[in-house]
């Protein structure tokens, strides 16, 4: 993905900040509802598995409307500082804020550096390293000065279905373009992280029709437990501890 890539997604992002992501990325909000759960739930464990709790400062990359930093993590971690690069996601997260411990900030990722005293206990990148593929090994240098722990929730690099997708349209207009999991872990490595946790979950697609969902939560039970299937899920969640 090239950086002029980079920046025709951005329109993209400013509308789903304005009308919803779950409008935005899932077809229906029971796929939306079954989907998000499940990462959900595995990122927080991750999280847990690494150390984290309610007294934790915590570092939240591509934030979006805020809902996950805001709904779901506000009550099991301290201070929350979440940032995202489109401005109309931002506003939607503060004008729908409710929780005490979390701030927003517009910021551009690929640009930021962060302030010498910076520090959080650990960072949740939820989807968002694929999006912004060239600046990625930067972005992981700076994050590794200000946070020794990291959560990561990335769509399935290695699964031949999803780079299929990834030629279409409406894929490329997001600026879809995932990692192989030996390439992000590679750089994780570079920098002096270390792979604690590798769950791999959910088949069911984004687009999927709510009709069809029970037959893929069928699947997803097989494929998901199964070494020998479960590169077929679409999404991976990682654990990174410095060491």
């Amino acid at each position: 993905m090239s950086e002029n890539r980079y920046e025709k997604q951005k329109d993209f992002w400013e509308n789903a900040g304005n009308i919803g992501y779950n409008k935005a990325i899932y077809s229906d909000n029971n796929v939306a509802n079954h989907i998000r759960r499940k990462h959900w739930d595995a990122l927080i464990k991750f999280a847990q598995d690494l150390g984290l709790n309610n007294k934790s400062k915590i570092l939240e990359l591509g934030c979006g409307d805020g809902y996950f930093a805001d709904k779901i993590i506000s009550d099991l971690f301290g201070q929350i500082d979440s940032f995202d690069v489109s401005k109309a996601a931002i506003e939607s997260a503060k004008a729908n804020l409710t929780a005490t411990n979390i701030n927003f900030y517009n910021e551009d990722i690929t640009v930021y550096d962060y302030k010498e005293n910076d520090y959080w206990d650990g960072a949740f990148l939820v989807g968002f390293l694929h999006h912004v593929k060239p600046f990625v090994p930067d972005i992981i240098s700076k994050l590794s000065k200000v946070a020794p722990s990291v959560v990561v929730l990335e769509p399935n690099g290695d699964n031949l279905i999803r780079k299929f997708l990834e030629l279409t349209p409406s894929y490329q207009k997001a600026g879809e373009d995932s990692f192989k999991l030996k390439e992000l872990k590679q750089i994780f490595e570079a920098n002096g992280y270390k792979l604690k946790y590798i769950k791999k979950l959910t088949f069911a697609p984004p687009f999927l029709p709510e009709s069809l969902l029970p037959i893929f939560k069928f699947l997803e039970n097989i494929i998901e437990p199964n070494p020998y299937l479960n590169n077929l899920c679409s999404t991976y969640i990682l654990g990174f501890r410095k060491e």
